[in-house]
């Protein structure tokens, strides 16, 4: 077989892909996936990709080394307009980019895959980019040059506009702790007030800005979840406001700060813990937990996605604001995140079982594939606030929802919510989230951590929450004094606490 006279740049191209093929091959071979059906190892889709590289592979090493079936192919890319090069070698890297950052996949964070394979991206344009020769070359790397620079000059400008819009977050922008937002409320919930006010202070949190003479104030940060949160009551209403009130008739100088955060579970508590608390050093931090850490019992064997702890991504997202509206333009139109509406839970109902559920153990904890998950992450917090030198409480997840017959013969609505794919009735969310509860209870008491049993103290009625879950105004001023009422003991106990002269 006789090679054909290719420019050099072209060879070069077509080696480098045959050797990054072979680099993708190794990280897919190598890799695992759940649902192997494969030869035990790849599902379907992934042993297509292995084959469908392989192909590439071997494509490029027959246009390397130029042998007679390369000749009709390598005319018809010289023949190809001379925009689609410059074209592909912008929008391939721009695509595998994006499907990186936006995609944080177990595959696409290692990068003996994600190299090679960005280094493939650039492969189809530069072929075609480099299958011509003299004027048409120089023409076409113009254009490539023109074109990236057009795109970056429009990027940047994207980016300062973004960028000088959005709020400046003092907090990494993950957290979505925006300072001074203002929000007027308009609901129709059972048990709220329609209007009110949803406000944050300089650091992003519900409630008032911190003191100037900060070390001379109790200091409390409430951390959770949406029922934490509590976004659809008035900021004077929520219970975090209602704790501060009550807590203030003892002791004037007392400041509560409301960091509670939708969809947030004792995972993430633990970033915001080291990323935000230990900026700020207050001296107690309140969690309410539970019901956002029940995705190991509603969708076994995995965890949502979300943006790494640290590296590259990390990076990026912090400093980028284009990046981070991109990337919740993706949670809302892929993911299927929900929004802010009229409810956390818009749709929520009150609807009859209409299929059996499985019989379940008696301990739930045999339903789990690790039953220490929850236990073990209380424990972490716990550890993060010591070595912070910070004081904390757990609260249990109060719900609507009661483990009696009533309950399990009403389908448990917010289970889609949380993720879950199989129907369950009310009592079975119940008694999940009371597993939870009680590996909390077991946690702090053998830790000597203060813990407060407030699910025991808010009734199962519909007079305390407009869902599954979220409190109305009547379920957090039940909760605030509650949790006020056992703060004020045990800061007294510990010497937190201090009356006025």
């Amino acid at each position: 077989m006789k090679s054909m006279n290719l420019p050099p740049a072209f060879r070069i191209t077509a080696f480098v892909s045959f050797f990054a093929s072979l680099m993708v091959l190794f990280a897919l071979g190598s890799s695992r996936s759940s649902s192997g059906a494969v030869a035990g190892m790849w599902s379907p889709a992934l042993f297509v990709a292995m084959a469908a590289i392989l192909v590439w592979g071997l494509f490029s090493l027959m246009l390397a080394i130029a042998v007679k079936p390369a000749f009709p192919i390598a005319d018809r890319l010289s023949g190809s307009p001379e925009a689609l090069g410059p074209q592909l070698l912008v929008l391939f890297p721009a695509l595998v980019f994006l499907a990186w950052f936006l995609f944080p996949v177990a595959l696409l964070c290692r990068p003996l895959f994600v190299v090679p394979f960005f280094v493939l991206s650039f492969v189809p344009g530069g072929l075609i980019l480099f299958s011509r020769q003299g004027a048409e070359l120089r023409k076409a790397l113009i254009g490539f040059a023109l074109m990236s620079a057009s795109l970056g000059v429009v990027l940047l400008a994207v980016e300062i506009f973004v960028s000088s819009t959005m709020p400046r977050q003092v907090f990494n922008p993950r957290f979505g702790l925006r300072p001074y937002s203002s929000t007027e409320l308009r609901v129709d919930l059972p048990g709220i007030t329609p209007g009110g006010t949803l406000s944050t202070n300089m650091w992003g949190f519900r409630g008032e800005d911190p003191p100037e003479n900060w070390e001379e104030w109790l200091t409390i940060v409430t951390i959770g979840g949406s029922t934490t949160a509590n976004y659809y009551l008035d900021d004077a209403l929520t219970w975090s406001s209602v704790v501060q009130r009550q807590l203030r008739l003892v002791s004037p100088r007392v400041w509560v700060g409301n960091a509670g955060i939708p969809r947030h579970s004792s995972e993430t508590h633990l970033l915001l813990l080291k990323e935000v608390v230990s900026e700020i050093g207050p001296d107690v931090v309140v969690f309410l937990v539970g019901v956002n850490d029940m995705g190991p019992f509603l969708r076994p064997g995995g965890e949502a996605e979300r943006m790494p702890d640290a590296g590259p991504r990390e990076w990026l997202f912090a400093r980028s604001g284009l990046l981070q509206l991109v990337y919740k333009m993706k949670k809302v139109h892929i993911d299927g995140a929900f929004v802010v509406s009229t409810a956390v839970d818009p749709e929520f109902t009150l609807e009859p079982m209409t299929e059996d559920e499985a019989e379940l153990p008696d301990d739930l904890h045999l339903m789990l594939e690790d039953p220490d998950f929850y236990r073990r992450r209380i424990g972490l917090l716990i550890e993060e606030c010591r070595s912070q030198g910070v004081v904390p409480v757990f609260l249990t997840q109060p719900i609507l929802y009661e483990d009696t017959p009533e309950w399990r013969g009403i389908r448990e609505a917010s289970a889609v919510y949380l993720g879950g794919e199989i129907p369950i009735s009310a009592a079975t969310f119940a008694r999940m989230l009371n597993t939870l509860n009680g590996d909390l209870l077991e946690v702090c008491r053998d830790r000597g951590v203060a813990v407060f049993d407030l699910a025991a103290h808010v009734p199962h009625d519909s007079a305390y929450f407009y869902d599954a879950m979220h409190m109305t105004e009547a379920g957090a001023d039940l909760s605030g004094r509650a949790v006020a009422g056992f703060l004020e003991e045990y800061f007294a106990e510990e010497g937190l606490l201090w009356q006025e002269d």
